[in-house]
Parts: C-alpha cells; structure tokens; sequence
C-alpha cells in the first residue's frame, strides 16, 4: 500500500469510488451521483498544506480515499476538520479505510488539525466499529435527520482529539503509536519541505553532533507527543533547541527538561573547553532559555532524580531522549516510572564501530531491552540514533 496526495488525474477514479457509495446509499448523503465538473471543484476545495486529499494505491490501482475538510466556517474551528474515507468496493476487507485512517490521524496535527470528526449514518455499523477501534467515540446523534428513498436515518457525529486525551490526564495517541519506520521516513521527507528542515539545519551545522534527520523526529516527536520532553546528555544544545521548537509549534504546555554534567571536549568542529557554559550560552543566543529546565549534573544522582521529578510533577515522560555514556540500562531504570506507554525513545551511538565502548555498550542495553519486551524498535537513523517506543507493559513476541 502506498498513500499520497491526490492530484487531478486520480478524479476518475474517486469518482467512480464515490458514486458507487451513493448508489448503494449506505455512506453518504448525496443521492445523484458526482459529475467530473463538480469533482474538481471539490479537489480545489482540498489543500495539501492544510485540509489533504490522499488517496491510496495497491499495486498501482487507487483502493481508497480519504479526504480532510473544514468543519464549520468559523475561526473558533479552524483546527477541526470533517473527514469522509471511502474504499474500492474490489478492495475491501484488505484494510485499506484502517489504513487511510491511521495515515491522518498521525498526521493531523502536521496540519494545524487538533480534532476530527465524522458523519455516519447510525445503521452504518461496519464504520462505527471501524472507527471506535482507532479511538473515535461517538460525541452526538441527530435522530431521523436524513430521509433515504423513504426511510429515516440517524446520524452520528464521531469524533477524536489528536493526539487522544480525556477529561483528566493526555495520553499518547495510541494510533500514532502504530507508526512504523515507513511512516517516520515519510514524515521526514514531508519536513523537507518546511521551514523548519533549513532552521534545524542552521542549528545542526553549529550546535549537534546528531543527524539533521534525528535533529527533525526530535522536533516532530516533542510537537506531537503527549508528555513532557526529558534529555540527558544535553552536550551544547542542538537536540534541545530541536525539541524547544517542536514544543512551541505545538502550541501545547509541554516542559523541556535538559541534563548535562558539563566537561570538556575536543572535537574539530565542537569542541568545547566549558561544556555547560556553551550550553547555557547557546540557548540564550536561540532565545530558548526560558522554555527549558537545565539541569547541572549526573542524571542518576538521587539529588538530580529529585530534582526531575519535582519538575515533571505528576505528569510523565512523553519524549526521552539519550546522548550519555552509554549506560541505557542505568537511565532507563531510574525514569521507566515517569514514562508514559509508548513514549518515543530516541537513543544515540546505537551504530559505530564496534571497538567503541560507548556504542557496545549502548547497543547491548537496548538490545536487551528490545528482547525483554520494554522498547519497540522503529528503526535507526543518521549516522546511528535507535528510534522506538517504550511499553509500560512488556511485548513480547
């Protein structure tokens, strides 16, 4: 399966799709079938950059579409679209509407979209169920609104918050948990076309050893997650300048919480004689300082745990991030309480030379993890930083 934006050559396709659904009458409440003219209006009604049209493709034949629009013409609602999904009647039960539906969701708010709602016939109840398995709840009823060829219909007003939260507590979106190494390397080539690809690329070439790609899932993970951001091994502050702009973009209360020990180091291009001077300096001279919590010290002493804790109050870790001394075991041991379920992991020097004790280190930590259930691996990326989840409860194969 492969999901990409629609674009006016895919028309007679999504209009055969659509007008098969109005001759069966069972999703949708149009009940003349959509001519070419009226589809591409509606296609210009579609904008990649805010309110997408995707279509997906098996074997290069269009399976499905989904597509995203305002839901109400007022500011108050900017940031909540109305989606409509349709499949193939040749390519059902392949998952393809799951799919499309799990693409948006992890998307949405890459587009400014804070909420999500559907409108479904109340007899439709293969769509309800649909939904309902991705976290959609059923947020109104309008009884006997629609007239069918003489019948009368209920219609349901589904929806969901992205990410997913309740009344108390934010939750990590559990669809986005779903994401997989495909998912972070297309989000990783939408960024490239964003502003924020050349301003992490500044901040790369001055600030971080890590890769630029690294340096964008940090800044995707800390504007999407639910939960606050925890680095240990801050070194000069690219990786939390990364994370400070994911936070702010936002637009969410979310806390940046960096440790550093400080040091030296030489380094051709990064050498530092004051570690946690340069790291101080350069968040002030980003205009980020007072978005982070820094932290001076060893992140496993117990007056640094206090320390973390007393910020993070009863809130947890949505984001963490390691670029230490490689003892994932000893870091992963202290904060695992704090963690939320599936809250990203991002952990460097995963890949190197295998003399490099820091790496053997690192690699034999996750490695044990991985097979004890606790992280997910997603892949690695750059030059070596191991990208995953963590599971409050072990899954194991």
């Amino acid at each position: 399966m492969m999901i990409r934006d629609a674009v006016e050559g895919d028309l007679p396709a999504i209009i055969d799709i659509y007008n098969a659904a109005v001759a069966t009458s069972t999703a949708t409440a149009q009940l003349e079938p959509v001519t070419p003219a009226e589809a591409r209006d509606w296609l210009k009604d579609h904008s990649p950059d805010r309110f997408p049209l995707w279509v997906l493709e098996i074997d290069g034949q269009i399976a499905g579409y989904l597509g995203c629009k305002p839901f109400l013409p007022r500011c108050a609602y900017r940031g909540t679209a109305e989606l409509s999904v349709y499949v193939d009647e040749r390519f059902r039960r392949r998952g393809v509407a799951k799919r499309l539906l799990q693409h948006t969701l992890a998307r949405a708010p890459l587009f400014g979209i804070n909420a999500l709602v559907g409108l479904i016939f109340g007899d439709n109840e293969p769509s309800l169920r649909l939904f309902e398995q991705l976290g959609f709840r059923r947020w109104g009823l309008f009884p006997r609104i629609a007239r069918v060829e003489a019948a009368e219909r209920d219609l349901i007003v589904i929806g969901r918050h992205c990410p997913a939260r309740t009344d108390s507590q934010p939750e990590v979106d559990s669809d986005s948990a779903r994401s997989g190494p495909f998912e972070l390397m297309q989000t990783l080539i939408e960024y490239r076309q964003q502003p924020i690809h050349g301003q992490l690329e500044k901040i790369r070439a001055k600030y971080s050893m890590l890769h630029l790609d690294v340096l964008l899932l940090i800044y995707h993970f800390a504007k999407n997650c639910a939960g606050h951001i925890l680095e240990i091994g801050a070194f000069v502050g690219g990786a939390t300048m990364a994370a400070t702009l994911g936070v702010r973009a936002s637009g969410k209360s979310k806390k940046v919480i960096a440790i550093e020990p400080g040091g030296t180091l030489k380094h051709s291009r990064l050498g530092s004689r004051d570690i946690w001077r340069d790291f101080q300096r350069n968040l002030r001279k980003q205009r980020l300082s007072e978005f982070v919590t820094s932290i001076k010290g060893q992140s496993f002493d117990p007056g640094i745990l206090a320390t973390v804790q007393e910020a993070l109050g009863p809130e947890q870790i949505g984001l963490l991030i390691v670029d230490a001394d490689g003892a994932v075991k000893r870091h992963l041991d202290i904060y695992k309480e704090k963690l939320a379920d599936a809250a990203w992991v991002l952990i460097d020097d995963y890949f190197g030379p295998q003399e490099n004790i820091k790496v053997s280190a690192t690699r034999k930590d996750v490695d044990n993890f991985v097979a004890s259930g606790r992280l997910e691996p997603l892949g690695f990326y750059g030059w070596g930083t191991w990208v995953g989840r963590w599971r409050v409860k072990p899954r194991i194969a």
